[in-house]
Order: structure tokens, then C-alpha cells, then sequence
């Protein structure tokens, strides 16, 4: 860590969607309790997407695709997370996700 005050991080949840609308803030309560484990707090969620392998185009350039990070977390079924970013890294960072349209 470099002494930032915020970190961010990509985290990658298996869905219980038996839960209903509770599976969100289920997931939100697991990456939490990741979080916690290492001594950190999650402050704010930016953006939640479902991930359908067949609808994802990766194009983002980090150490582990977010297609396998996020076929990690379903094949554990557990939180798994991506490489922790700078407040001044994020800021250059550019998250690139496209959802394919299926073929009718």
C-alpha cells in the first residue's frame, strides 16, 4: 500500500439467487467480510454487473482477465478479488466492459 487513503478493487461474488432481492446485498455482506478479513472496509460500490461468459468482450488490460477472475469466484463459490488500484491509479484507469448481444 501506498499510503492512500482509498483503494480499489474489482471483486468477484457467485450470486445466491435464491436470496431474490436479497442476493445483492448478500454479495455486498461476502466482499465486505473479505474486506474485513485483511483490515479493510469497503466504503463505497460502484458498479454491479452479472457476468454471462457468453455476453462479457474483456478488454481491460490487467494481470488476470476479468473473465478468469470471475470463473474463479464461480468455481469456489466465493469472493474473489482483482489487483487493489490507487486513488491516482483509478484515475487513469479505464474500465472496459461491453456486453455482446446474443444471436437471435
Amino acid at each position: 500500500m501506498d499510503g492512500c487513503e482509498f483503494y480499489f478493487v474489482d471483486a468477484f461474488v457467485p450470486l445466491n439467487e435464491s436470496l431474490g432481492a436479497d442476493s445483492i446485498p448478500n454479495a455486498i455482506s461476502k466482499v465486505k467480510s473479505t474486506l474485513l478479513a485483511d483490515k479493510l472496509e469497503l466504503a463505497e460500490v460502484i458498479q454491479c454487473v452479472k457476468f454471462l461468459p457468453e455476453e462479457w468482450i474483456d478488454q481491460t488490460e490487467t494481470d488476470e482477465s476479468l473473465h478468469d477472475l470471475a470463473t474463479k469466484a464461480l468455481e469456489s463459490d466465493d469472493v474473489v478479488l482483482g489487483t487493489f488500484r490507487s486513488e491516482e491509479i483509478q484515475e487513469l484507469y479505464h474500465y472496459k466492459h461491453t456486453v455482446q448481444e446474443a444471436d437471435e
